[in-house]
């Protein structure tokens, strides 16, 4: 087995405001896959859906049971 290169944790590379900004105008720039837009709708369905089914628990007055509102 060859040995672990440890890296001393004072040495933090660090990036120019250049290098940034060229990362962050690439990345962008990149599309969106469709995949994740679908996903993305997906989970606000699912949370919609999520706080409905408590509005509608929290409303019930057999299943609430710290007073009718």
């Amino acid at each position: 087995m060859e040995a672990k290169r440890r890296i001393p944790r004072k040495v933090i590379p660090f990036l120019s405001d250049t290098v940034v900004d060229n990362i962050a105008r690439k990345v962008a720039e990149e599309p969106i896959p469709q995949h994740i837009i679908d996903e993305a709708g997906v989970d606000e369905i699912r949370q919609l859906r999520k706080e409905q089914a408590q509005m509608e628990m929290y409303d019930d007055p057999y299943l609430n049971w710290s007073g009718h509102r």
